[in-house]
């Protein structure tokens, strides 16, 4: 089957209906001679409802508006690549399996929510490690057993959560989080994987030492410090110093086999110089991506690198040239004539 362009096809239907409107004045004046009323009424609203067509392609403004690109929707890429993979040696392990000794890090007082404790209380020890020490099945109100986790804390206290899981269930369980505490394991073995490598930053966002999030470099070379506990959302804090300065910075990041994570190794470090795929692009155009900045001239590609991926793509065309409008989620939004950076808001 042959494609039309959006320009073709609104041409193709003009001349159709112009067609169209000269069989209508033609079987008008035939019909009216032998005064047939009926074909004439019946000629009449075809036609217009032609009309209205005509009229509504001949306000063709340039702008078509195509169904919105979201993550779903853009077709992915089934190459695993090295970054992905770097960080596979970092899961939670099974709760069955679980040995006594095992250790978080709380990070939030909200944790007396789900803890109670016979001891003392518990809003007060965020920042203090808790440690593993046995399970026991306790009756619910429904007459059903489930699991209760035992902790103590650094001063000996006590503290149980009533995890609301029965045996059964327990034992089949992958993964069980405790909520507002980081887990130490995954932190001790994404230390020993990064602490002292090389890396090349994707992500802009950076923190200081303070938490504060400020404007930092994408594409430029980084050497890991350290690799400590986050939050309980980003429970990786990852300490890395860049030769423009001798500041350390911060970047908080996830881990695990979930490839829609925007926080995953993957989505903030290359292990290769992207500047070396690249070299066709001039060094102040590069400079400029390093600063997350774009300027009128720039490609689609040198864009997409200063700024990642738009949260939605529009496209459409013109007498003179093919449109597409980038939308970010900020409010930013980028529009191309054939393929080139025409006017932005940033």
């Amino acid at each position: 089957m042959q494609k039309y362009s959006a320009q073709q096809y609104s041409q193709n239907l003009k001349i159709f209906i112009t067609l169209r409107l000269s069989e209508f004045f033609a079987n008008f004046a035939q019909n009216t001679a032998i005064h047939n009323l009926r074909n004439v009424y019946m000629s009449i609203r075809l036609s217009t409802l032609f009309l209205i067509i005509f009229m509504l392609t001949s306000c063709f403004t340039g702008i078509e508006s195509t169904p919105r690109i979201t993550t779903d929707s853009r077709s992915h890429e089934s190459t695993i690549t090295p970054e992905q993979t770097f960080m596979s040696a970092i899961v939670s392990e099974v709760p069955s399996e679980w040995n006594i000794g095992k250790q978080w890090l709380v990070a939030d007082n909200k944790i007396s929510l789900i803890f109670s404790s016979p001891t003392s209380d518990a809003d007060s020890i965020a920042g203090t490690i808790i440690t593993y020490c046995g399970r026991k099945d306790v009756p619910t109100v429904t007459g059903d057993e489930a699991v209760e986790l035992l902790f103590h804390g650094n001063e000996g206290q006590i503290f149980t959560y009533s995890t609301g899981i029965k045996s059964s269930e327990m034992l089949n369980r992958s993964q069980l989080d405790i909520p507002f505490a980081i887990e130490l394991r995954p932190i001790e073995i994404a230390d020993s994987l990064m602490r002292g490598n090389t890396y090349y930053i994707t992500t802009p966002i950076w923190y200081d030492v303070n938490g504060n999030t400020k404007q930092g470099l994408r594409h430029v070379a980084v050497k890991i410090k350290a690799v400590t506990p986050g939050n309980d959302i980003h429970p990786l804090k990852v300490a890395f110093s860049h030769d423009s300065d001798s500041t350390i910075h911060y970047v908080m990041m996830t881990y695990g086999n979930n490839r829609a994570a925007t926080r995953n190794f993957d989505k903030l470090f290359s292990f290769t110089d992207p500047r070396l795929q690249y070299e066709q692009i001039k060094d102040d155009t590069w400079q400029l991506i390093t600063h997350s900045q774009v300027a009128e001239g720039m490609t689609r590609d040198e864009c997409r690198l200063a700024l990642g991926a738009p949260s939605s793509i529009y496209r459409g065309a013109t007498q003179a040239a093919h449109i597409e409008r980038w939308a970010y989620d900020d409010g930013i939004y980028l529009i191309f004539e054939d393929g080139i950076l025409t006017r932005f808001r940033k």
